[in-house]
């Protein structure tokens, strides 16, 4: 039975897609992380120090937008993206935005950093916006990068548990027998 598991786990781990930390050659970052906040705001302080740690472990671009000096950009990217909320932070990559800083929020900009770099090319909204570009094709093509990223994963474990229980309760079947 030990053995059967631990083939079992060593074909999950085949199964799970690795990761390279190659250097992109040309010196331009994976994934653009924009993140608009205010003066005297705690989560956006906590963002920062949380986005600098991570961007040691990642390769990322992070650009933090004062509001304050830039309230005309913030302004047409809450009307593009029609965002209601007036809560900071507001941290965007590609077309995806997030709203506030948390745990949750960690883990949704992580999930949302790693779908992003494994796509070869998608559309700051970000950058067209500064540049007066129209940004409906960009929010299209980036539609569904964040969320079509998840799928695979999520079916990917689920198969893995059901084949890891129907051995557990086949062992446990031929155990009783005998």
């Amino acid at each position: 039975m030990k053995k059967l598991l631990f083939v079992f786990f060593l074909l999950m781990l085949l199964c799970f897609p690795a990761k390279s930390n190659a250097v992109v050659t040309n010196s331009s970052y994976s994934v653009k992380v924009n993140v608009f906040l205010k003066d005297d705001c705690e989560d956006c302080e906590k963002a920062k120090e949380w986005l600098e740690e991570y961007r040691k472990e990642k390769f990322i671009d992070v650009e933090y937008i004062n509001i304050n000096d830039n309230n005309e950009l913030y302004d047409k990217i809450k009307k593009e993206l029609k965002i209601k909320n007036n809560k900071m932070p507001l941290t965007i990559i590609g077309s995806n935005y997030f709203i506030g800083f948390n745990n949750k929020m960690k883990e949704s900009l992580n999930k949302a950093i790693t779908a992003y770099d494994e796509v070869d090319n998608y559309c700051d909204i970000v950058s067209k916006t500064r540049q007066n570009e129209d940004v409906k094709e960009c929010i299209k093509q980036n539609k569904d990068i964040y969320k079509a990223n998840n799928f695979p994963t999520t079916i990917i474990v689920i198969v893995s548990l059901v084949i890891l229980c129907s051995i557990i309760g086949i062992n446990l079947i031929i155990k009783k027998k005998h």
